[in-house]
């Protein structure tokens, strides 16, 4: 990967989102530790940076004794999504080549981790979610299987890419994502990921990984999980693709009004009607509204697009 520098000893940093994962964390970070000699063997260079979003408990000392490289602290709980755009800042102001995001409970295998990042190494991907369902351990709670199969084919709309998993607790970033990445919202980040990447022309892979059955702690998704992932990949879209988000609320509003005023006009011109537009101000505002809104979104377009190139 001679166009971007990767011949050299490559860095790979795991970053790990930890919220009151005192009872696992110590285990998840021991294990990948272990992975060090390995990796070293392979000329590779492992760093394990732990990201404790405002816990409550021991997890900060626990991360430490195990061995972390670095454990960074929210004084407050700010958020999943928080918690991993400090990780993956961290990570590449550290030096990182690959940042892998790897969960706190122990839910993912690290011997999965090489597998994940062969595609960046081999300069075929950019971006390399797992894909969790082809080896996955236990029967998923039937809330979490369709919001995930949802949101997956959302995405998978959006970005046009193969996704079969878009929501797995491990994934893998190649620096030149890293060192530009965009994610606004604080709570989740797989769905923010994806769209930004996908807009900074990223390329993007799935490995097949493992998936276990959590055994300690809380898992973030709920009945509200959607109402409060759907405004944050507005806010992306709105941010990296403009157009997208106001060209068919735009139409929406333009098309109702164009064919209420051509009816309302060829009905008059039969002669049934008392005059070309009977209800003039319900044209007019979903015209004008509807156009208004899609000249923002191409002006906003035009102001992502022109930022985009510099």
């Amino acid at each position: 990967m001679e166009r971007r520098g990767m011949e050299r000893k490559l860095r790979i940093t795991i970053i790990i989102p930890a919220y009151n994962e005192a009872e696992m964390i110590g285990n998840t970070v021991a294990a990948l530790v272990d992975l060090k000699p390995e990796y070293k063997e392979k000329g590779l260079d492992l760093r394990i940076f732990v990201v404790d979003d405002g816990s409550a408990d021991d997890t900060r000392q626990l991360a430490e004794n195990a061995g972390a490289d670095r454990v960074l602290r929210h004084r407050v709980n700010q958020g999943l999504g928080a918690a991993v755009r400090t990780g993956l800042t961290a990570a590449h102001n550290d030096g990182a080549d690959i940042t892998v995001k790897f969960d706190a409970d122990l839910q993912h295998d690290p011997n999965d981790i090489l597998p994940l990042i062969q595609p960046i190494r081999d300069d075929e991907a950019d971006v390399v979610y797992g894909n969790r369902f082809e080896r996955i351990e236990y029967a998923m709670p039937l809330v979490r299987k369709v919001g995930n199969r949802v949101f997956t084919g959302l995405m998978r709309w959006l970005t046009k890419w193969p996704l079969k998993d878009s929501q797995p607790g491990i994934f893998a970033v190649h620096r030149v994502f890293t060192g530009m990445f965009y994610m606004p919202g604080d709570y989740n980040y797989t769905q923010q990921i994806l769209v930004d990447a996908y807009r900074k022309g990223m390329r993007f892979a799935h490995v097949p990984v493992a998936f276990r059955k959590r055994v300690t702690g809380k898992s973030f998704i709920s009945f509200k999980y959607p109402f409060k992932v759907l405004p944050q990949i507005f806010m992306v879209l709105v941010a990296v693709r403009p157009l997208k988000v106001f060209a068919p609320i735009g139409f929406a509003f333009l098309l109702p009004g164009a064919l209420i005023g051509i009816w309302e006009f060829f009905d008059w011109a039969w002669g049934s009607g008392a005059k070309p537009i009977q209800h003039v101000n319900l044209v007019l505002g979903l015209t004008l509204f509807g156009m208004q809104t899609i000249f923002f979104g191409i002006l906003a377009h035009l102001i992502v697009d022109k930022g985009g190139r510099r």
